[in-house]
């Protein structure tokens, strides 16, 4: 695939990333981290996404949105043959052991362990202990790896659990609980300093009727570790209000999570008021029909993600 020229060779990353709602830093991020990038040449000798690289691509965004680490996500897209995705991995759900995507102990013993240690606390309701994981992840990790890699797999795991079983209801919103007091207390309310530096704050916000707010807490806190201001709608938030917020505290950058299909019409994104300079939309979550992006809306499929395309660096 390598010696594909012209035509045959595809699409360049911009064309990738609107066909995909992806982020262009994103797929060089893939490309550079994981190999899974574009193998063609155009004319001028730049590379370009064969029809089988495009297939690549998708099976990992697929994969990512599922819960799969995007290090686990790439080996399973460069494994899967042409126009035949890979899927997650299939778990017994006869038992009371949590089907995890997480990263082999053999390739990262350190995470595996934090991922493993949660996960059992919470299969036990054991609050005490499934608090003091979540904090040591945190104060390890940071928010952003904390959640992407060892919260995101034991909540992931937990829902597909209760999918395939109709049980543990419970321990879900335990977990749900316990790693919310944890974010708020990494970034109280009092740290949304509303125009610090002179700038407007990112706005938070679910998409209208979507009730999924835990991952917006998340970025929250993951906002106020980098020193960015924010301000936080929470769930369920109307066209119009998120539209009079922007208009009030004169946001530069919104984010969006939609967790449902039911929620993810992304149709009125292009609705939002104008701003200068232009308003920055980021949605995430699984629930987005990503193939109806509008072309100002980038998608992120992690924190790591949202705070790269809401240009936000990190302090750690």
């Amino acid at each position: 695939m390598g010696d594909a020229t012209g035509e045959d060779a595809g699409l360049d990353v911009d064309a990738v990333a609107r066909r995909l709602g992806v982020e262009v830093s994103t797929l060089h991020t893939w490309d550079r981290r994981y190999g899974v990038g574009p193998t063609g040449r155009g004319p001028a000798g730049h590379r370009r996404y064969t029809s089988a690289d495009l297939d690549r691509v998708e099976t990992m965004r697929r994969l990512v949105l599922a819960g799969t680490r995007p290090a686990e996500a790439a080996v399973a897209a460069l494994d899967a043959p042409p126009d035949e995705p890979a899927a997650p991995h299939a778990h017994d759900a006869g038992d009371d052991r949590i089907p995890l995507d997480a990263p082999a102990a053999e390739h990262d013993p350190s995470r595996a362990a934090q991922v493993r240690d949660l996960a059992r606390a919470a299969m036990a309701l054991d609050e005490l202990a499934m608090t003091e994981a979540v904090r040591s992840a945190l104060r390890q990790d940071g928010v952003a790896a904390a959640w992407d890699q060892v919260l995101v797999p034991v909540l992931v795991g937990i829902g597909r659990k209760h999918a395939a079983t109709g049980r543990y209801v419970e321990v879900e919103h335990l977990l749900s609980a316990v790693v919310s007091r944890c974010l708020v207390a990494v970034a109280p309310p009092e740290a949304d300093l509303l125009g610090r530096r002179g700038r407007g704050p990112v706005l938070l916000a679910c998409a209208p009727e979507e009730q999924h707010s835990l991952p917006l807490l998340a970025l929250a806190a993951a906002l106020s570790e980098a020193g960015a201001a924010r301000l936080m709608l929470g769930a369920r938030v109307p066209v119009p209000a998120l539209a009079a917020a922007i208009e009030r505290i004169r946001a530069h950058s919104v984010f969006v999570w939609s967790q449902t299909s039911e929620t993810g019409d992304p149709s009125w994104l292009a609705g939002l008021p104008a701003a200068r300079p232009p308003l920055r939309i980021v949605v995430g979550g699984p629930g987005w029909d990503l193939d109806r992006l509008p072309p100002e809306a980038a998608f992120a499929a992690s924190v790591s993600e949202a705070l790269d395309a809401l240009r936000v660096v990190s302090r750690r």
